[in-house]
Order: C-alpha cells, then structure tokens, then sequence
C-alpha cells in the first residue's frame, strides 16, 4: 500500500520558485562591496584563510538551497524593519547607507539613528533560527539562565560599522525565524514580543576596543597576502578568542559553511604559499 505519510523524495511545486532565485542569483554574480576595500564589515571574526580566498578572487562553492532561502528571508524582514523606522524617526534614521575603513574593509549599515542630543546609534539587525535566538537570550525548558547575547562576530561587525560612521553606541537586534512557546512564555512571564525578539545596547567602551582588535588581525592578513601566503585558518570564537580551525573535524560550524571549505582542504593546513596553492595561477 502507499505511504502517503511519507514525503516525497523530490518535489514537484513546492522548490520552483526557489530554484529559480539560485538560478538568478548565480547570474548576477557576487554582490558588490560597498567600497573597493579588501575586506567587507561581514566578514568580522572570519577565518583567516577565508578571507584571503574571497580576496584573491578565488571561486567559492555557491549558496545552497537553504542558504539562499535564509538570506532571501532575512533580507525581507531586513526590508520591513527599516521601513518602520524610517517612518517612526523620519530624518532622524538614516538607512542602509555604506562607508570605509580606508585601505582595509567596508559595507553598508542596517540604520543609524540619531538623538536629540546629536548622539548616534549605530543599528545591527540579524535574523535566525529559534535554537540561536533561545541560546542568545538565555532561554532553555529549565528556565532563563545567562544570555550568550549576540555572536561576537556581529559584535564585531557592528563595531567595524560603528567606528566608521562615528556612532557613539550600537544595538543589535535579533529576530527569531521560531517563537519560544506560549506555555513557556506563560510559565517564565516573558511577554510575546520578547519570544521573538531581542536587542542589545552596547557601549563605545565594549565595542571600540573590539574594532581596533579586529582593524589589527585583518592587517596581519593583508601583511600574508601581500608576501604571497595564505594566511592559517584562524578565527575569533564567540569568546574573543583566537583558534584555529580545521576543515576535517566536524566541530567548528564555521569550516562547514564555508564556501571555500574543499579548496581549503587541497591546500592544506598551516601558513601555504600561494604560489603552491591549488587554484593560483
């Protein structure tokens, strides 16, 4: 008998539309910097030797399915929270506009709004799934413990953005793609927005020194690159920390969304010289 329970191998409807928006946005090509600058803002926190592959040029694997539906909902609640502010604050919320840190890296802000007192925040928006969302806020079935707070690579990222805008603080928000239950809501009284939503403010003093942090380990890898070496497969954890990765063990997240992961194996571990590279020419 059939077991129509069971789902089928392959859709028929349900990924057209989907693979269409692969197809379109392998045509387009990678999206443009905001500046002609090494290095990007999102790039905050990445391994070493990613952002020496994405600067040399080299071909990276294209986003995956789930990877562009991701992005594509991200972007569109991204779209939808700039409007509301731009329409609540008007003059006051200059949105999605780009800048520099000349010579080293560059992108564009989610918002910046400025206060009566002519202080400016510098506004950080990211989108995910509810495990991320419950992990930054604390959240577990046990009850709320200590928040993560936001990973320390959009941290970064803001501070990179906050430093050249000249921002005076930042606030990330973060909205979760999975809502906390309402029979947890109801048992730990968190209200309804806040089961989907949170945000932090952090300070000039938490986050400058972190962008000069960064500002320096981006300039040891120019300083690599600019010996004709790709740098090791350094990155900062969400402690602050330097570690090395490694592309053949399962624990770092990081190596196994990495669009250059295969080209990072055949080169092999360590400092490598480009020239020994498998894809230089």
């Amino acid at each position: 008998m059939y077991d129509w329970k069971a789902p089928e191998r392959h859709s028929t409807i349900s990924h057209v539309w989907l693979s269409e928006m692969m197809d379109e946005n392998e045509a387009k090509g990678r999206k443009a910097q905001a500046f002609d600058t090494p290095f990007r803002y999102s790039d905050a926190g990445s391994c070493g030797r990613k952002l020496a592959y994405s600067n040399l040029g080299y071909e990276g694997e294209p986003f995956d399915a789930p990877a562009t539906l991701v992005t594509w909902v991200g972007t569109t609640i991204h779209e939808k929270v700039q409007a509301a502010a731009a329409e609540r604050w008007g003059g006051a919320w200059e949105e999605e506009g780009k800048s520099e840190i000349p010579g080293i890296t560059s992108g564009h802000y989610d918002g910046i709004l400025t206060h009566p007192d002519g202080t400016r925040t510098l506004y950080e928006l990211k989108t995910m799934g509810g495990t991320a969302f419950k992990k930054s806020v604390g959240f577990s079935n046990k009850g709320l413990g200590t928040p993560v707070g936001p990973r320390r690579s959009a941290v970064i990222q803001a501070a990179l953005n906050a430093l050249a805008n000249e921002c005076d603080d930042i606030i990330i928000g973060h909205i979760s793609l999975e809502a906390i239950s309402k029979q947890a809501a109801t048992r730990m009284e968190i209200d309804e927005m806040s089961r989907i939503i949170a945000e932090w403010r952090i300070p000039r003093e938490v986050w400058e020194p972190l962008a000069y942090q960064e500002l320096g380990r981006l300039t040891e890898v120019l300083d690599d690159l600019h010996v004709d070496v790709l740098p090791e497969r350094q990155a900062v954890d969400d402690d602050g920390n330097l570690v090395v990765l490694n592309p053949e063990s399962s624990r770092w997240w990081q190596c196994s969304y990495c669009s250059f992961k295969n080209q990072c194996l055949r080169d092999g571990a360590g400092r490598v010289s480009i020239k020994e590279s498998v894809n230089a020419e």
